[in-house]
């Protein structure tokens, strides 16, 4: 499973611009979730610092870019896909980076084993970038399968 590429398709979706720095920390920290879950667990001392040794930087800097990331998503004008990530956490409010990468890292891991049924296969096209997108694709899968 490619999960860098629904990490990416995820952050279009919400049309987070990928000239952030921001947006290379949060999916790089996401992939080292990915391979280590335990990193959330005090992530200014490992995920954050990781993170900053790959990118030479700060662990203060990989934290305020990050944060950038979030008010993006939380300012997308997507809420389907919102409610789609974030409505486990029932939050209403804006989630800290802990609380976000949480959330994103549990949908992503929800979308690889939901994307590994050979079952039904939706292409959908991205309005923002006018190409393929999984994240989309695994949301109407998800979709259809609650109207069954």
């Amino acid at each position: 499973m490619n999960y860098e590429k629904v990490i990416i398709n995820t952050l279009d979706s919400f049309g987070v611009n990928r000239s952030y720095t921001g947006y290379n920390y949060v999916v790089y920290g996401l992939l080292l979730l990915i391979d280590d879950p335990e990193r959330l667990e005090c992530i200014t001392k490992t995920l954050y610092i990781d993170i900053a040794k790959h990118y030479h930087t700060s662990w203060s800097c990989v934290e305020k870019n990050m944060r950038t990331i979030v008010n993006c998503v939380w300012g997308s004008h997507n809420p389907e896909l919102l409610e789609l990530i974030f409505s486990r956490s029932n939050r209403v409010k804006k989630p800290t980076n802990k609380e976000f990468l949480k959330c994103m890292y549990d949908y992503i891991i929800r979308s690889g084993e939901e994307l590994r049924v050979p079952e039904v296969h939706i292409p959908v096209v991205c309005p923002i970038s006018n190409s393929y997108c999984e994240s989309l694709s695994a949301f109407c899968i998800r979709l259809s399968r609650m109207l069954r």
